[in-house]
């Protein structure tokens, strides 16, 4: 597994360290699964962004269209 350097404020570090204690695991191994929360957190606010910008799209174009069929009076058999 790869290493990287974390310069964290010393309460953070502080909190992180009594939080892995609390749940029995090693700091690292807690911050380890802070930030796959954070990361599948964020995904999954990308998602929603991404629905909720097509379902805008569908709407506008769906009001767009309701528009162009209110001006018909007859509609042909």
């Amino acid at each position: 597994m790869p290493n990287i350097n974390l310069n964290l404020p010393e309460e953070q570090l502080v909190k992180a360290t009594k939080m892995a204690t609390m749940l029995s695991l090693n700091r690292s191994a807690y911050l380890r699964e802070a930030i796959d929360y954070y990361i599948r957190k964020t995904e999954r606010e990308i998602l929603a962004n991404k629905f909720k910008e097509a379902s805008t799209k569908c709407r506008d174009e769906s009001l767009r269209m309701c528009k162009e069929f209110d001006g018909i009076d007859h509609i042909p058999e």
